[in-house]
């Protein structure tokens, strides 16, 4: 008789976290807060050729599922480039190769894929242009056939090229997500797990263990940044929900700003403990090399293993209460110390209750994703349309969407393609965007979901107002 109540009281709390949570699809399309993710989106994508230049190892297709490509496999790859530019430009390949080897003083270098991109380019722009001096119309089909060509020489140059860490990477993760996504949507919980756990955890490991100097030292750098960024969202987030106002990106920024040093200590600190346990772990099995100190080693094991158990322990809580740190920083003002201790706090707290808010939260991640990628689909769709019927050569290469076509432009095409191309990455990119604001947003309001429910704490109780 008393537990009807007390289930209705519970399923009005499940119903009321449920609406503050999804509300959050929709307070992370504010305009203001994109800039600060789209920050990010550009960071990552900038470093990711450096990173590939500074580990210099590549793959294939396969990526991390296969070993890294041995020279005779980049030779091979070369080889198809140059054969299938060959198809297009023998003349102008046959002209590089003849100065790539000079006057033979002098060992030869290898002619680049840019380089042969550019063949390809010109020596389509220079048969074009002699079948039009010909009397040849700009329509026709012939003309139509020398660009195709174009661009399927252009795809084999480009799908033959070696790919760097970073890219293979970040390929992986974006892999990852869609599998995710996809699996939540079918309420394949098993298959959504297995691609999380693969996103957060396989992925990065592969990676580290590929490069683990360069990869290693650029992912914490990034992690670093992209912390300091998300302290400044968050902040307008912790406004938005828990009093119902707005902070200017300026604002946000300057909170990112100020706390700088507390936001970028947040993976730092931890890494630096973690660090520290396994230099005890290492040092025991480095023990076990030397005569004499490898019995002692071996009698006293125990320390490195329950110093790896409570490092995993650690590490585990770290990873789980990870997303509610820049939170605590955005919501108490407080240091880097504090917000870990109060996110790993609330995690320990009540594991089950921050499992089931962070599967609310994913499937909220992946219902807004899905939202904003259908809404910029839609409108790159008609400007694609558009492109196609009204643009010319470079209109109609950029709506078919093939990237080959789009490189095998020459001359004014080529610029305006490369103009409109790059607004259209940028729109693409404001999906992106919107996942990271997204996610910071739905970070702040678990913290102060949890902060409630545990501590007691009304959503309001926000250190500050705006900026001080």
């Amino acid at each position: 008789m008393n537990s009807a109540p007390g289930s209705i009281a519970q399923r009005g709390a499940v119903a009321s976290c449920l609406s503050f949570m999804f509300s959050a699809i929709t307070s992370a399309m504010q305009p203001a807060r994109l800039p600060i993710a789209l920050l990010a989106v550009l960071l990552i994508a900038g470093l990711a050729p450096l990173i590939d230049l500074g580990a210099g190892k590549y793959y294939g297709p396969r990526g991390f599922n296969a070993s890294p490509l041995s020279a005779t496999e980049i030779e091979l790859g070369t080889q198809r480039a140059r054969s299938a530019a060959n198809r297009v430009a023998s003349e102008e390949v046959e002209q590089l190769e003849s100065d790539a080897r000079g006057d033979g003083s002098v060992p030869g270098r290898t002619v680049t894929r840019s380089e042969l991109a550019t063949a390809v380019r010109s020596a389509t722009s220079k048969r074009i242009a002699d079948r039009i001096a010909n009397g040849v119309s700009s329509d026709d089909p012939e003309l139509l056939r020398l660009r195709q060509r174009a661009a399927e020489a252009m795809l084999v140059i480009e799908e033959t090229a070696p790919r760097g860490i970073a890219t293979t990477f970040l390929a992986a993760e974006r892999s990852a997500v869609r599998q995710a996504t996809a699996s939540m949507l079918r309420f394949d919980f098993n298959a959504a797990l297995g691609a999380v756990v693969a996103g957060i955890f396989a992925l990065p490991l592969a990676a580290m263990r590929e490069s683990p100097l360069v990869f290693t030292l650029a992912l914490v750098v990034v992690v670093c940044v992209v912390s300091m960024l998300a302290g400044g969202s968050c902040r307008m987030a912790a406004i938005h929900a828990g009093r119902g106002g707005r902070l200017t990106i300026v604002e946000g920024a300057m909170f990112a700003r100020t706390r700088a040093l507390n936001l970028v200590a947040l993976p730092v600190l931890p890494a630096i403990v973690i660090g520290l346990f396994a230099l005890v772990v290492i040092a025991f099995t480095a023990l076990l090399r030397v005569p004499v100190l490898n019995v002692i080693s071996g009698a006293l094991f125990v320390i490195p293993m329950l110093v790896a158990l409570l490092g995993s322990i650690l590490a585990l809580t770290v990873i789980a209460g990870f997303p509610l740190m820049p939170a605590a920083i955005a919501v108490e003002d407080c240091d880097a110390g504090d917000a870990i201790t109060r996110a790993g706090a609330l995690v320990l707290a009540r594991p089950l209750a921050w499992l089931g808010i962070l599967g609310a939260s994913l499937i909220a991640l992946a219902i807004g994703g899905i939202l904003v990628n259908a809404i910029v689909a839609t409108a790159s769709t008609g400007i694609d349309t558009l492109l196609s019927t009204l643009g010319g050569d470079a209109g109609r290469a950029l709506g078919s969407g093939a990237g080959a076509e789009v490189a095998a432009l020459f001359g004014p095409d080529r610029l305006v393609a490369i103009l409109v191309g790059f607004w259209n990455s940028l729109l693409d990119a404001t999906v992106a965007a919107y996942v990271f604001t997204l996610a910071c947003d739905l970070a702040t309001r678990s913290y102060l979901w949890m902060r409630e429910r545990i501590d007691g704490e009304n959503a309001a109780t926000i250190s500050g107002y705006g900026l001080r």
